[in-house]
């Protein structure tokens, strides 16, 4: 019996040129096929890198961006390691004191930044942009493998073509597109953690030899891409799952020809293998995550653990913190279920990767009937119900980590969705059986739909960004020294600062006067004046995004004042007109799609609804308290 599964015995060729020049040409369609899918999706990744045009518009991006700009590179490599008085940590800083996110993306970026002259704050995010767009790329090619070596059972044709379709799925994907056009860690643990589950894969494929290095040095790499993943974002660590049954299964190959003492040895020994290599990728990369420089203490830094706890707790239950407000709209598990489906992915893609998933689980349960009855099956079936398993355990154990809490935002759910393009690839083969022109028909359709939607979306960064226009519209139309009021929790326009554009500066010295309207304070008897203090300064009222108006704005209970303010706005009753509305709709053939029903964190960003309200008069209390204070006036009202 071979050890490794992909050991083949070469095959005869025909050595006519007719035939070896049919197979290069075949060969270079597949290049070039495959080429044009990874352009399409770097096309798609790049255009309107600069979507804000250098105004900071993404929270996560100013915050990792200042903390980056706030460290600096030690003297050596000796300096790099001491945890305690390294100027790379950003806990040695006062900016990052609470730093939450991976290390890695932030010293990989920060590196690129530094070689390329780019390492000021106003530009280091552009440049993690381009990083992530470059690596969402790659995971791109690694659909492709994966895809490839799970469909291996259906023969080398139909593995090959379910390779190219689940890339070009994952290319055309709305979700990976837009968050490659962020500097975030996101990008950064899907593609790592997407290279983690091939190389498991791999393993298991690569069998067990006795002696044999390979198989190994397999192992070697799972558990050093383990390590990068978790040291991009800690929930990374999920992605141990797959490993784990990969590991299990190649326990059960050598169980096959040793012994079950030999498959308990080798499981260990697996195990073993990948925690040290994982840790030590991980020490490498994020030394700072520990609280000390030695490797022998794995104590972690008090400021690192501090700030996971927090966050943990916020995921866990409701808050008073205002960008959680949200959540109390949603319901776990059927609203980030439903914002996968028609926001985040498109409907053609979630109903055939659901097929995909059906398909694959029940050619498992059919794998393991055929075992029990049996009490054996092959080496590629084993293998191949193994590498089932591990792609819908690992689907499923994402979606219940992350949709089952308070906070189930739909970014914690991307790492799904490389493998969800296989399975989407996997049901279409299946349904096609072998049929080629039905294959080709079904494909066509899923990744035309697809592409649709990718095209409609990228008009978000080819439009100007809203907030961005209604800067522009403010320094033309709002006299310099007026008094314009924004939302708390919210960014403030005019945009502008030292790090911009000139039109941006120019912006900043228009010396318009600013109020804050404090709409997330409780809805308590002092909160109706407030308001009117805030507005009855104010020229300009902006609303620069729903954030609160489609929250708050609608938690009647929380917030009883909230919602009728809001109403009473927007029907001009409260002393200010509409005076502007910009929108940026995902955009195709002049057909838009109002997005405003998907999860906030979808639109909010680079395309949020602007509207901003203009004084009609002198705003009076008694009018005001009117308009908000139906009789009998309720309690807040007092």
């Amino acid at each position: 019996m071979p050890h490794s599964l992909l050991a083949r015995a070469d095959q005869a060729r025909d050595v006519l040129p007719g035939r070896d020049t049919r197979s290069l040409t075949r060969r270079r369609a597949l290049v070039v096929a495959l080429a044009a899918i990874v352009l399409a999706g770097l096309a798609l990744r790049l255009v309107g890198t600069n979507w804000d045009d250098g105004a900071h518009l993404h929270p996560d991006e100013r915050y990792i961006s200042t903390v980056a700009d706030n460290t600096d590179w030690p003297s050596g490599p000796l300096g790099y390691f001491d945890v305690e008085k390294s100027p790379l940590s950003p806990y040695n800083t006062e900016q990052g004191r609470d730093y939450l996110y991976g290390m890695l993306p932030l010293l990989a970026t920060k590196a690129v930044a530094t070689l390329t002259d780019r390492d000021g704050y106003g530009e280091l995010n552009l440049v993690g942009r381009r990083l992530g767009a470059l690596l969402d790329v790659a995971t791109i090619l690694l659909v492709f493998a994966i895809g490839r070596l799970l469909l291996s059972n259906l023969g080398r044709r139909r593995a090959l073509a379910g390779g190219f379709l689940g890339a070009a799925l994952y290319a055309f994907t709305v979700t990976a597109i837009q968050h490659a056009h962020f500097f975030t860690t996101d990008v950064w643990v899907v593609c790592l953690a997407t290279l983690t589950f091939f190389l498991a894969l791999r393993s298991l494929r690569l069998g067990v030899a006795p002696g044999s290095r390979g198989p190994f040095l397999a192992v070697v790499l799972v558990g050093a891409a383990l390590g990068l993943t978790v040291a991009c974002k800690l929930s990374g660590a999920l992605v141990a799952v797959p490993i784990a049954l990969a590991l299990v299964g190649r326990a059960l190959l050598v169980g096959r020809w040793a012994g079950r003492r030999a498959s308990l040895v080798r499981l260990l020994a697996d195990a073993a293998v990948v925690l040290v290599s994982s840790y030590v990728a991980f020490r490498l990369v994020s030394p700072y995550t520990f609280a000390h420089s030695s490797w022998l203490d794995v104590s972690l830094n008090g400021s690192f653990r501090d700030a996971v706890e927090a966050q943990a707790r916020n995921v866990a239950g409701p808050s008073a913190f205002p960008p959680s407000y949200q959540w109390q709209l949603s319901s776990p598990v059927w609203s980030p279920l439903e914002n996968l489906a028609l926001w985040q992915l498109g409907v053609p893609l979630a109903l055939t990767a659901l097929a995909g998933l059906a398909v694959l689980t029940t050619r498992a349960v059919r794998t393991v009937s055929a075992w029990s009855r049996a009490r054996r099956v092959g080496d590629e079936a084993l293998v191949g119900l193994t590498s089932q398993v591990m792609l819908v355990a690992y689907l499923g154990t994402i979606f219940l980590y992350f949709a089952t809490p308070f906070v189930h935002s739909g970014r914690y759910l991307l790492p799904m969705v490389p493998l969800l393009a296989v399975a989407a690839s996997a049901a279409v083969m299946t349904l096609a059986g072998r049929s080629r022109r039905l294959g080709l028909a079904l494909g066509a359709m899923v990744v035309s739909a697809t592409a649709l939607y990718a095209v409609a979306f990228g008009h978000v960064y080819t439009a100007p960004n809203t907030r961005v226009e209604a800067s522009d519209w403010i320094a033309e139309n709002v006299p310099a020294g007026s008094w314009i009021a924004n939302e708390h929790w919210d960014d403030a326009l005019p945009i502008g600062g030292p790090w911009g554009s000139t039109r941006q500066q120019a912006l900043a010295l228009d010396g318009y006067r600013g109020v804050q309207v404090s709409v997330f304070h409780p809805d308590d008897d002092g909160k109706i004046r407030d308001l009117y203090d805030a507005l009855s300064r104010a020229d300009y009222y902006v609303l620069s995004s729903p954030r609160a108006w489609n929250t708050i704005g609608r938690l009647d209970e929380q917030f009883p004042l909230m919602p009728r303010f809001y109403d009473q706005l927007f029907a001009e009753r409260l002393g200010f007109e509409r005076a502007a509305t910009f929108t940026s709709y995902p955009q195709l053939l002049g057909v838009e799609v109002d997005d405003l029903r998907a999860e906030e964190a979808f639109w909010v960003y680079d395309h949020p609804p602007v509207n901003v309200f203009r004084r009609t008069g002198p705003l009076e209390w008694e009018s005001f308290r009117a308009a908000l204070c139906p009789q009998p006036a309720p309690p807040h009202c007092a």
